[in-house]
């Protein structure tokens, strides 16, 4: 009942990410008895569900704990998540309410319902020296809205077939039927706006946080980590002199075999490896033999008149200091850490 306001007007989208943060920060801080510890989040937005159908949700990489300014990490105990559900669903409500998009008669109507129609889950909890389990979620959580695997086109009917490893209804049938304008029409409904973000950082993992740690340090002169909760609950660790490991770069033909699963340093005539012979990088002679190839579209102004270079729109990017159960199967051996869905 409620996806559809986001499908067209996508800006409540952000918001939804919104409702998810502060509804973890409150739960978190909640069970750990804080009242300043932040989050380290990282947060995907999703638009597709099974058969590429429009289902808005979030999926979430999070540390269980929270970080208090003077680089101490309080470890979240094990806690039931129906409280969490039903934080994320009045924030959600209370959002669209005052977005015009709902009023207090649906809301009442949607809070008197016997399954909210709310869902959090959390995943298995990952180690921070679990690197393949790491690169795993991150993996799964920034998927393609669909699986070129699982499409067929039958060009005398004119129909797509797309089909799930999940059976779905009363005829547990495990595939849909479109005709290529309705499949067409079903993916491209996942392309986000212009500029629009799509992975989020939160909290102690946002880029603002990080460089204030590098610019000033983390643990204060007289600073000392400070015990909340139950001791026998809350485990207190610090972090403040922890640096993740450096990541090597990537070269540019290992990142094109990882994402396209193609070597275009394999010769497509012989199959043996080709040799760098020189980088060209003057545009002169990138132009020229551009040319020559037949490769170069010359555009001509009109007489009189100077070709006048295309105009770009600059780039805006958002800053993001402030901080249900399984729709389909994984596509990887491990499950995200957690995820928000409505």
């Amino acid at each position: 009942m409620l996806r559809i306001y986001f499908k067209y007007d996508r800006k409540l989208l952000t918001k939804l990410c919104h409702c998810a943060k502060e509804s973890l920060e409150i739960f978190f801080r909640t069970v750990l008895g804080l009242d300043d510890g932040v989050l380290g989040m990282i947060m995907v937005i999703h638009t597709f569900g099974d058969y590429a159908r429009f289902h808005p949700h979030l999926h979430a990489i999070v540390a269980d704990g929270l970080f208090r300014p003077n680089g101490t990490f309080y470890c979240l105990p094990k806690k039931d998540l129906k409280e969490l559900e039903e934080i994320l669903r009045s924030k959600v409500l209370a959002m669209l309410k005052g977005e015009g998009k709902i009023n207090d008669e649906l809301i009442e109507k949607l809070m008197n319902w016997q399954h909210s129609g709310f869902s959090v889950h959390a995943g298995n909890q990952i180690a921070r020296d679990d690197r393949d389990g790491q690169k795993a979620v991150a993996e799964y959580i920034l998927r393609n809205a669909f699986s070129e695997q699982r499409i067929s086109y039958f060009e005398d009917t004119g129909k797509v077939l797309y089909r799930s490893a999940m059976t779905h209804g009363n005829n547990k049938k495990n595939f849909e039927s479109f005709t290529a304008e309705e499949f067409i029409a079903a993916i491209t409904q996942h392309i986000p706006d212009k500029n629009f973000q799509m992975v989020r950082y939160y909290g102690w993992y946002s880029s603002r946080s990080r460089g204030d740690r590098i610019k000033k340090g983390v643990l204060r002169p007289g600073d000392e980590p400070q015990q909340a909760g139950n001791a026998n609950e809350v485990t207190v660790l610090d972090v403040s002199g922890y640096q993740p490991p450096r990541i090597p770069s990537k070269t540019w033909r290992d990142l094109i075999k990882k994402i396209w699963e193609v070597d275009p340093l394999t010769c497509p005539r012989c199959g043996h490896d080709m040799k760098i012979i020189s980088l060209i990088h003057e545009p002169a002679v990138i132009e020229r033999i551009l040319r020559h190839l037949g490769l170069c579209k010359q555009q001509t102004a009109p007489s009189g008149r100077k070709a006048k270079a295309p105009e770009h729109e600059p780039v805006v990017i958002e800053d993001f200091d402030d901080g249900w159960p399984w729709y389909e199967e994984p596509a990887c051996a491990a499950e995200p850490s957690s995820q928000a869905s409505l």
